[in-house]
């Protein structure tokens, strides 16, 4: 309940105000609420019935651009990829390089190290 609701009812329970006068009192109160609020709904109501129509052929046209646009953007991309593609297997025709690597263990690496600085100091000796 609200707070002029609550101050009525303590009135009449106090004897301050007749049944009578708390129940025209708690009618205000309502009737005014009420009225407010049909106010509101009225508003809202007149504003939905009245906001502008979309303009639906702009909206058509705009994404028929759009979709182009991103059309054209992807063929143009494919080409790039496919003459990216094209001109290394162009190149790679003539000339042919083979790597091969072979794993390396750590340990194997200790043990390089290990072997060049004994070379190292045999040699100084």
């Amino acid at each position: 309940m609200t707070n002029e609701r609550m101050m009525i009812l303590e009135m009449v329970k106090d004897g301050k105000i007749s049944v009578d006068d708390g129940v025209k009192l708690l009618n205000a109160i309502n009737k005014n609420n009420c009225s407010s609020f049909n106010d509101f709904t009225s508003d809202i109501k007149y504003k939905i019935h009245n906001m502008p129509k979309p303009n639906t052929e702009k909206i058509k046209q705009n994404t028929q651009a759009f979709f182009n646009k991103t059309e054209e953007i992807f063929d143009d991309f494919t080409k790039s990829v496919k003459d990216f593609f094209n001109s290394n297997n162009n190149s790679n025709e003539n000339t042919s390089t083979t790597v091969n690597i072979n794993p390396v263990e750590p340990e194997d690496i200790i043990d390089n190290n290990e072997n060049a600085n004994n070379n190292e100091n045999i040699n100084k000796n």
